[in-house]
């Protein structure tokens, strides 16, 4: 079972860290009758999954004083909807609004242009520790004259080049070509640069008609860019697209000042969780383009990435005419320069592939509230509630959601006839009780299947949890699918190999 720990007095010490706040309900007291501040939020895109770490975290920090009601598709179809949108929320129309930092060029923050410099942030590392740094709250601070405030930067994809008729792996391959995507001047700067035509892109919009994309791998599977532009360039990220959360003056002077300040911090908190989510969805969408015939992933040589370098370096030429920006570039390339970045997405070969099949290969879920298990003296909402559990070969995954808690797990499985052994690598997310589980935690079950239907049971001289196996599960796809996992507390992107 996992195990509660005394999470009151780890979060009692002088130095409370971000962490320790969002897994853990907040020290506030709050009015019950009190009716919570409302809002809006207008978000271009189609899906707000990728807010909901933030929108969990403004529930958690504010004590539920504050709600957020995202209204998306906010200018749906048109090319310009994040210069639109920005327009909206100083206009009143919406209270808070959230796009991609390239959009600010044209609202007086032009700072913000530096994370989008080309080849600057080129692997989500760079980008979670860039956002993690005081280069955020500097550029933040940006917002002063404009009548907005700054209120936090979400990661956001990394964009990568996908061809048409060819790879886009050296600025030869870009010569005459027309690239759709996102508008914004530094875009425009890059692929003229680079001597292709930019053609921008609504979100969601067709490619019909353009030689390529430079689109995040979600979008191109998830639009299906990949029936027409085939030849993905994986190892070059040309820029991320980070998420800035805004609001006006109205929205702010409905906060209280402890308010004002949870919501920034709460930005902050959804960091680590929103990155989860963000490279979760990527692994799985870079994994379904893999298997589509004809689809291709191509690696640009260390030649080809010098080169494309030097082909952009008129575009910083014109990015630091400004100070500030000039200035950002500068942290931004310190900070970047200072991780590992991941390994870019590939194909793993059908033998490796056919090789991890296991008995237990796999989508699965069970339903337990508390009360299911009367011998349970230690009742916490990390043992209950909503769980899904993904075997791929020797890797295991799980999450689980009640109440307030949202947990994950993953590790390696053995399975020995009819019995299954579990080595957690690693647990995680929101866990009121501090009950996530830990790496090295080991369990054995005994298991049986029948009909879709998996029964544990417990192993006399071993540790067998009863959360795990209060009730059957029930498998709901032969095939394991990361993006089946609880998209509000996924485990790590490679947590299933």
């Amino acid at each position: 079972m996992k195990l509660a720990l005394v999470t009151t007095l780890l979060c009692g010490a002088a130095a409370v860290t971000t962490a320790c706040a969002a897994g853990s309900t907040p020290n506030r007291a709050v009015v019950p009758s009190a009716q919570p501040v409302v809002l809006t939020m207008a978000n271009g895109l189609s899906d707000p999954e990728e807010l909901s770490t933030f929108i969990r975290e403004v529930s958690a920090l504010t004590g539920n004083t504050v709600r957020i009601d995202v209204r998306s598709q906010w200018r749906a179809g048109q090319a310009g909807y994040e210069s639109g949108l920005i327009a909206d929320v100083r206009a009143g129309k919406a209270d808070l609004g959230v796009v991609g930092s390239r959009a600010f060029d044209s609202a007086g923050v032009p700072s913000l242009r530096a994370l989008d410099a080309p080849l600057l942030i080129t692997s989500y590392a760079a980008e979670k520790k860039v956002l993690a740094s005081p280069v955020a709250s500097t550029l933040l601070s940006a917002f002063s004259p404009t009548g907005l405030t700054g209120i936090g930067i979400l990661p956001g994809d990394l964009f990568r080049p996908d061809g048409t008729a060819g790879p886009l792996v050296k600025p030869s391959d870009y010569a005459g070509q027309r690239i759709a995507t996102q508008q914004s001047s530094v875009a425009d700067a890059t692929l003229r640069a680079l001597g292709a035509q930019p053609q921008w892109l609504p979100a969601g919009g067709t490619i019909s008609g353009s030689d390529g994309v430079l689109q995040s791998i979600r979008a191109i599977e998830g639009f299906e860019y990949n029936k027409t532009a085939k030849f993905l360039t994986a190892n070059v990220a040309l820029w991320p697209r980070p998420l800035v959360v805004f609001a006006n003056g109205k929205a702010v002077a409905k906060l209280t000042p402890a308010q004002r300040k949870e919501l920034q911090q709460a930005a902050t908190a959804a960091l680590p969780g929103s990155m989860r989510v963000l490279q979760g969805d990527e692994h799985e969408s870079a994994q379904d383009l893999c298997r589509i015939e004809g689809f291709s992933v191509e690696t640009a040589t260390q030649a080809d990435l010098a080169a494309l370098r030097t082909a952009v370096a008129p575009v910083y030429t014109q990015l630091e005419q400004d100070p500030a920006t000039r200035s950002a570039i500068g942290s931004i390339r310190t900070v970047a320069g200072s991780v590992t970045p991941e390994a870019p997405p590939s194909c793993p070969s059908q033998a490796s592939s056919s090789a991890a099949k296991s008995p237990l290969d796999g989508v699965y879920t069970m339903d337990t509230k508390i009360g299911d298990d009367p011998s349970d003296s230690d009742v916490v909402p990390e043992n209950y509630g909503h769980w899904v559990f993904v075997f791929h070969g020797s890797h295991f995954a799980d999450t689980q959601q009640y109440q307030n808690a949202c947990t994950w797990g993953y590790g390696k499985v053995t399975v020995t006839g009819a019995r299954m052994a579990w080595t957690f690598t690693d647990g995680g997310g929101i866990a009121p009780d501090g009950a996530a589980n830990k790496p090295g935690e080991y369990f054995v079950f005994g298991w049986s299947q029948y009909r879709g239907t998996v029964t544990l049971t417990p192993v006399p001289g071993e540790i067998s949890p009863d959360n795990f196996r209060l009730k059957p599960w029930h498998r709901v796809s032969a095939t394991p699918s990361f993006s089946s996992l609880n998209k509000s507390c996924p485990p790590p992107a490679d947590a299933l190999g």
